[in-house]
């Protein structure tokens, strides 16, 4: 989509990524451990992505999150749950396992909807 031809979803995306990004930061530092909170904020992230590659186009998306960022990102996540889960008297291993739950959801959920976006000749941006 053009950004000049649908202004009010622009300046709506504009708005409304980074307060969902905010949301799913305060959702994981104000949870609980063990509430599942760490997946809750991945899916939040995979809503903005979302709607910034629904408004800007796929080739935006790949720009603003390249690849080996992203898949750097769900190696990271996949090593904390791996430790947390291995530790279980370590103090901090809730915590742990749910910042890895985070980064394990938010960059698999980039990745499909960068490959989903990409493939899909509609949502190509022109």
């Amino acid at each position: 989509m053009k950004v000049t031809t649908h202004i009010v979803a622009v300046a709506t995306s504009r708005l409304y990524t980074p307060l969902l990004i905010l949301l799913a930061l305060i959702v994981l530092v104000q949870a609980t451990a063990g509430t599942g909170a760490g997946f809750s904020a991945g899916l939040l992230i995979g809503l903005a992505v979302a709607l910034h590659a629904l408004v800007f186009g796929a080739a935006v998306s790949v720009r603003a999150a390249p690849p080996a960022l992203v898949r750097t990102i769900l190696s990271l996540g996949l090593i904390a749950c791996v430790v947390a889960a291995g530790l279980p008297g370590f103090a901090y291993a809730g915590k742990v396992l749910e910042v890895g739950l985070f980064a394990l959801t938010s960059a698999s959920a980039t990745l499909v909807l960068q490959v989903v976006f990409g493939r899909a000749p509609t949502l190509r941006a022109e």
